[in-house]
C-alpha cells in the first residue's frame, strides 16, 4: 500500500512538473508574442503609408494615424477605433468605401483614387487591399502628392538644364560660323570665346554627372587644398560672355587673409558656378559681386553671391 501511494505521489508531482514547465513556456511565448505585437504596432505607428485592417463585414479593427489623416472625417481619432466602427462611417470619401465593397477576400488589387485632402485641397491616394486571412484585408494607403511634386521638379530640371545647354550651343555655332570669314586676326579671339564655351559645355555635363553622385550614397568628397583666388577667377572667367552679353558686371574679392582651403574643388567649383551663374541669369541690371571672408568663427570661411535680381522664391528655399 505504501508502495502504491509512493508511486502515485510520484506520479502527480512528475504531472505538475510537466504543468508548470507547460505553462511557463507558454507565458514565455505569449509574452513574446506580445512583445512583437507591440513592436509592429509601434512600427505601424510611424509609418507615412497608411494602413487599416478590415474585418469581414468591413469593420475597422486597426487604423495607424497616416490612414485617419488621409481618409478619415477631420472628427474621427484614435478613441473612435475603439468600438471597431464600420468603415463607411469614419471615410471622408465615399470613393474608397466603393473601391474596397466589390474586392474579393482573396485577391491582391491596387488603384489610384483622387480624393480630396483634410483641407479641401485635391488629392491623389494609391490604394492597396490584400487578403490578411479570416475573411480580414488590410488597406494600405499611399499619399502621391510628394511623388506629383517629385516628378514635376524633375521635368523643370530637364527643361532648364535643355535650356541652358541650348544658350552654349549656340554660341558655339555661330562663333564656327564666324571663323571662314573674320579676318585672320580676329580669328584667335573668335577661337577663345568657341573654346570658353565648349568649356562651358563640359562643365554643364560635370554638373550633371556631378547631381547623379550626389545622390550616390556612397559618394564622399576628396578634400584638398584649394585656392580661392585662382579658383574664382577661373570661374567668373567661363561665364564671362554670358555676362558681358547682358553688359553685367561680375565683382568678386577675397580677404587677403583667407588661406588655402581644404575642400572638394569639385565641388567647390560646381556650387560656385551655379550659384554665379544663376545671379547672372537672373540679373537684368546692375551687378553680381562675390565676397569672401572669415566668419565670426575664425575657423569658418563664408563665401557670400550677391546680386540685384529678384532673388529666390520662399517657396523653393
Amino acid at each position: 500500500m505504501n508502495w502504491f501511494l509512493l508511486g502515485f505521489a510520484l506520479v502527480a508531482t512528475l504531472s505538475l512538473w510537466v504543468e508548470r514547465r507547460r505553462r511557463r513556456r507558454l507565458e514565455s511565448a505569449f509574452s513574446e508574442l506580445r512583445g512583437k505585437r507591440e513592436s509592429m504596432r509601434a512600427v505601424l505607428e510611424h509609418l507615412d503609408e497608411g494602413v487599416m485592417l478590415l474585418g469581414p463585414e468591413q469593420q475597422v479593427f486597426y487604423a495607424n494615424p497616416a490612414a485617419l489623416h488621409l481618409v478619415a472625417d477631420p472628427g474621427i481619432g484614435r478613441e473612435s477605433m475603439a468600438s471597431k466602427p464600420a468603415l463607411g462611417k469614419i471615410l471622408r470619401s465615399r470613393q474608397i468605401l466603393a473601391l474596397v465593397a466589390p474586392q474579393s477576400e482573396e485577391s491582391t488589387s491596387r488603384r489610384v483614387v483622387s480624393t480630396t485632402a483634410a483641407d479641401g485641397a485635391p488629392m491623389e491616394i494609391e490604394i492597396t487591399l490584400a487578403p490578411a486571412g479570416a475573411g480580414r484585408r488590410l488597406l494600405v494607403m499611399r499619399d502621391l502628392r510628394d511623388s506629383a511634386r517629385v516628378e514635376r521638379k524633375r521635368r523643370d530640371f530637364v527643361a532648364n538644364a535643355s535650356h541652358e545647354l541650348k544658350t552654349p550651343i549656340a554660341a558655339l555655332i555661330g562663333l564656327l560660323d564666324l571663323m571662314p570669314i573674320v579676318p585672320v586676326e580676329k580669328r584667335p579671339d573668335l577661337l577663345e570665346r568657341a573654346q570658353r564655351n565648349a568649356a562651358g559645355l563640359a562643365s554643364m555635363a560635370d554638373d550633371l554627372l556631378g547631381l547623379a553622385r550626389a545622390d550616390d550614397p556612397d559618394w564622399r568628397p576628396d578634400p584638398r587644398p584649394v585656392e580661392v583666388t585662382r579658383l574664382l577667377d577661373e570661374v567668373c572667367k567661363a561665364i564671362a560672355d554670358s555676362a558681358t552679353a547682358k553688359g553685367l558686371p561680375v565683382h568678386h574679392h577675397v580677404a587677403p587673409d583667407i588661406d588655402p582651403l581644404l575642400v572638394d574643388p569639385v565641388a567647390l567649383e560646381t556650387v560656385l558656378r551655379n550659384l554665379i551663374q544663376n545671379a547672372v541669369n537672373y540679373t537684368t541690371e546692375g551687378e553680381v559681386r562675390v565676397e569672401v571672408h572669415r566668419a565670426d568663427n575664425a575657423n569658418q570661411v563664408v563665401i557670400e553671391v550677391r546680386d540685384t535680381g529678384p532673388g529666390i522664391d520662399a517657396e523653393i528655399l
